[in-house]
């Protein structure tokens, strides 16, 4: 009974050590967040320090105001934050003319989107795109066209770009090889999203 009562208490302290870690992610104050959720700031201190255990529905008010999954409190946070990939087991998505890479797949609260996209000779995004946050475009091989705002920037191998996603833009290969391109989204749009808005069926 009381090895059951330390493994329960041992849950409690990391299920609060989660929510204090992505509180301040979110850059949130205490009392920020339990206006948000809706909880008292002494309550959500008890939670932090383990010396309370949270209700199911004290969770999810704090999963909400968060914009996170509730399972987001129960991931051990060292696995949780780090992602460690092995380059012939990556996961990605076969396009109609490339591929994409989601080199920060199984991060559960990503700060940022890192994709390698394998682009086909003469294959393009569709049509200009803006978003939330920036994105930051190393081309590793090959040539690959960038308009932003209407203005064309060329990237060849060791050449890179940066600038905010508000920005109309879009891409092509414009080389007669595949180009291969890391693209570092700094937004709180997941890859998923990223996909959907940059590539349409067909290019």
């Amino acid at each position: 009974m009381d090895e059951f009562k330390e493994r329960e208490e041992d849950t409690t302290v990391e299920v609060g050590i989660q929510v204090r870690n992505l509180r301040e992610q979110r850059k949130f104050s205490q009392t920020a967040l339990a206006e948000a959720s809706g909880i008292s700031r002494n309550t959500l201190s008890l939670i932090e320090r383990g010396q309370t255990s949270p209700t199911v529905a004290t969770l999810k008010s704090l999963a909400e105001a968060l914009s996170v999954d509730i399972n987001a409190f129960f991931q051990p946070y060292e696995e949780a934050s780090i992602v460690f990939t092995k380059g012939d087991q990556r996961p990605h998505l076969q396009l109609d003319h490339g591929v994409l890479n989601d080199l920060g797949l199984g991060l559960f609260d990503p700060l940022v989107t890192p994709l390698l996209l394998q682009l086909d000779p003469g294959a393009r995004s569709g049509p200009a795109l803006s978003h939330d946050g920036q994105d930051f475009v190393f081309c590793l091989s090959g040539e690959i066209l960038y308009s932003i705002n209407d203005r064309g920037y060329v990237l060849e191998a060791g050449d890179a770009l940066f600038f905010d996603g508000h920005l109309p833009h879009r891409f092509s290969n414009i080389g007669t090889e595949a180009a291969n391109v890391l693209i570092i989204l700094s937004t709180p749009h997941d890859g998923a999203e990223y996909i959907a808005g940059h590539f349409p069926n067909k290019p």
